[in-house]
């Protein structure tokens, strides 16, 4: 009789462990967030299409205010899944937290403009002797400006009027104050940011215009064929641990979204407006696409964001925390690189 109980208390112990195992969810709910602006676009298509739930799990989106929302969001542990500028991605991982990078989502979106010029005449020699109106302090659009510059041995320095010989940079806190200077005729180039370019040639009109995508110069500074990951996918790793298909979808729907964008974008721009992000009414398709929202992930990605940080560490090595962060920070999956690319085979 006792060995009989034992034997039912040794199956039922079993039976026991593997639903634990292999019934339940690990995961039950989920914070995804995003900065307002732009970048929030990376994640509109899954807000849209899957607003309450993915595979079961719940989701809450949170559209935060900026770099510095998104730093505390992720910094605190509220965020499960986040995108986030890249470099920030790698300052969290280099001091300590647990967060992958899961993929790239947005290759920038700095544009260069000027009611003085247009796109056929002008050249970044033209801005010797001018003041330069950009945002960006520390962050990414400084970075590719300054390199930009460097590479084209144009000299520039921090000031708020003209330099003979030299590109004068005058840095703004918020894009509407460039914008208030371009209406004025104060300001005759400017760098912004989508959606503020938008908003910028629509209210000011006139001879304003886009006259340098940074993204390519970028490219021609740099001698890369890809521009600079802005922005990240990462994700806790104790989240990829305890549900990798989960982040792998997450990913897999990112990469859905930008070809959706590209088709129809005023859906997923409406869903935005109703989440009450930042999008100005002049915000359309000829600005979503210059959002540049181009997911890469596994290798590609990898290989990305690597060029991108060492040109970082060699420019201030701040900017990612001090060095390159190790292998361990990006996540690498087979099957979600499989996905992506049978998705682009067919696209």
């Amino acid at each position: 009789m006792k060995k009989l109980m034992l034997v039912t208390l040794i199956l039922c112990l079993c039976v026991s462990a593997f639903c634990f195992a292999g019934c339940s969810k690990s995961v039950d709910s989920i914070v995804i967030a995003v900065p307002d602006g732009g970048p929030a676009l990376g994640m509109s298509y899954l807000m849209k299409e899957f607003p309450e739930e993915i595979d079961g799990v719940k989701v809450t989106y949170k559209i935060v205010d900026g770099a510095n929302g998104i730093k505390a969001a992720v910094l605190n542990g509220e965020a499960d899944v986040a995108l986030m500028p890249t470099n920030m991605a790698a300052i969290l991982y280099n001091g300590g937290l647990d967060i992958k990078l899961v993929g790239t989502n947005s290759y920038g979106l700095l544009y260069l403009l000027s009611d003085v010029t247009n796109a056929e005449d002008f050249s970044l020699t033209d801005l010797r002797g001018k003041v330069l109106h950009t945002l960006g302090k520390g962050g990414t659009p400084e970075i590719v400006l300054k390199k930009v510059l460097e590479s084209a041995s144009i000299e520039y320095e921090e000031s708020n009027v003209a330099v003979e010989g030299k590109v004068a940079l005058k840095f703004h806190d918020e894009g509407k104050t460039i914008i208030a200077g371009l209406k004025q005729g104060n300001v005759h180039y400017a760098i912004l940011g989508e959606p503020a370019v938008s908003t910028a040639i629509a209210q000011v009109g006139g001879t304003l215009a886009i006259v340098c995508d940074m993204q390519e110069a970028w490219k021609l500074a740099t001698d890369t064929n890809a521009s600079y990951p802005q922005t990240a996918l990462v994700a806790k790793g104790s989240l990829i641990e305890s549900d990798k298909k989960l982040v792998n979808k997450i990913a897999k729907l990112t990469y859905e979204g930008s070809v959706a964008l590209t088709q129809d974008a005023a859906p997923y721009i409406a869903e935005l407006k109703a989440r009450e992000a930042t999008v100005p009414p002049t915000f359309g398709a000829a600005g979503v696409a210059r959002t540049n929202i181009l997911p890469e992930f596994g290798a590609t990605a990898k290989a990305d964001v690597i060029a991108y940080f060492t040109i970082l560490k060699a420019f201030k090595a701040p900017l990612i925390g001090g060095d390159l962060p190790d292998d361990n920070f990006y996540y690498i999956d087979d099957e979600l690189t499989d996905n992506i690319a049978m998705i682009k085979a067919f696209a």
